[in-house]
This record gives C-alpha cells, sequence and structure tokens, in this order.
C-alpha cells in the first residue's frame, strides 16, 4: 500500500496529538485526562484543517 504525503502528514498530527496528551496524562497520572486532551487536541487538527479526511467519492471510479 502506498501512501501519499497527505497519510503521512495526517499520521504525523494525529500521533503528535497522542504523544503531546500522553506526556500531560503521564505527568497527571490520569488515564481519562489522556483520552480527553488526545481527543480534543485531534478534533481541533480537523477542525483547523490540519487533518484532512478522505472525500467521499461519488459512484463513479477514477483509474
Amino acid at each position: 500500500m502506498t501512501r501519499n504525503s497527505q497519510d503521512k502528514l495526517n499520521a504525523f498530527h494525529v500521533s503528535g496529538s497522542v504523544g503531546i496528551a500522553a506526556v500531560l496524562a503521564a505527568i497527571c497520572n490520569s488515564l481519562p485526562l489522556f483520552f480527553l486532551v488526545a481527543g480534543a487536541l485531534i478534533a481541533a487538527s480537523v477542525f483547523t484543517g490540519e487533518v484532512r479526511l478522505p472525500k467521499q467519492r461519488s459512484g463513479k471510479s477514477r483509474r
């Protein structure tokens, strides 16, 4: 499976968000904080357009 640059950037943003959430959760020793911060950072990345979701194609496939 080949990965294009958009997939690589999305993976970078998501892994960065999870990493930041892990550090904060480890400092506070709180698992619920990890999920809250990771979800908030990923949602913010999607909202601001840093993480681009794949577009749904119509019934016709392009080749």
